[in-house]
């Protein structure tokens, strides 16, 4: 299988997604350094948020994908010492099988996965060679077991946050609520005063003014009451 990968402008902007575009441009140009940068930055969070298998393949195809994925078998076996490397047509069958055993997912899982393998905390840092035994067997449900703990944990971080904005909303409108009613309360009372008031004279209502200001429950009323002073003489 020829190594080059032939991926159009096109097909990197429908993947939609900074992060897996920065990643595929390193794999189709084979930069090296970019890469080394990327796996700096890349984290479990990072990987999580990436584009999966699935939707890379449909973009760019399954050929480019795998030739993707080979290149960094290769460049993962090249970077130990351990005995013959793997050849292409090892390299193909070996990516094959990853795009269709995870083809949920990402991209940036499989370049975090063979990160955390090099550096030994995936595996048990003796075994580097890549075959399918290591790789399918042992070291992607390894890495997948880290990743779904950190998914539960995201999953559970977003639910406390929806529960405490549903909470919020929540005792926002109980309080539009209660200010509606208040509202509707205060209007009847005052329609009840003003009705009240027109059979009284200026006696009648300071003497009702002076009952009100001795109960609790009619001094929220008391203001409004005063207020007709200024038509009862």
């Amino acid at each position: 299988m020829e190594n080059k990968i032939a991926i159009s402008q096109n097909q990197m902007q429908i993947i939609n997604n900074q992060q897996t575009m920065q990643l595929i441009d390193c794999l189709v140009s084979h930069k090296e350094t970019e890469l080394l940068l990327f796996e700096k930055e890349l984290s479990l969070i990072k990987a999580i948020d990436g584009t999966n298998l699935k939707k890379v393949e449909k973009t760019i195809g399954v050929i480019n994908l795998i030739k993707a994925i080979c290149f960094l078998l290769n460049r993962f076996s090249s970077s130990f010492n351990v005995g013959k490397s793997i050849n292409e047509n090892q390299s193909a069958i070996l990516a094959s099988d990853i795009v269709e055993k995870y083809p949920y997912e990402t991209i940036e899982d499989v370049v975090l996965m063979l990160k955390q393998v090099r550096q030994g905390i995936i595996g048990d840092g003796k075994d580097f060679k890549i075959d399918g035994q290591n790789v399918l067997a042992k070291w992607f449900p390894e890495y997948l077991d880290k990743k779904y703990i950190e998914v539960e944990r995201q999953n559970q971080k977003l639910n406390e946050t929806t529960k405490e904005e549903s909470n919020a909303v929540e005792l926002y409108y109980a309080k539009l609520r209660k200010q509606k009613s208040d509202k509707e309360k205060r209007i009847a009372a005052e329609n009840q005063i003003d009705e009240m008031v027109k059979s009284m004279d200026r006696a009648m209502l300071e003497d009702t003014i002076l009952d009100w200001s001795k109960k609790e429950e009619m001094k929220p009323y008391l203001d409004y009451l005063k207020r007709k002073r200024l038509i009862i003489k």
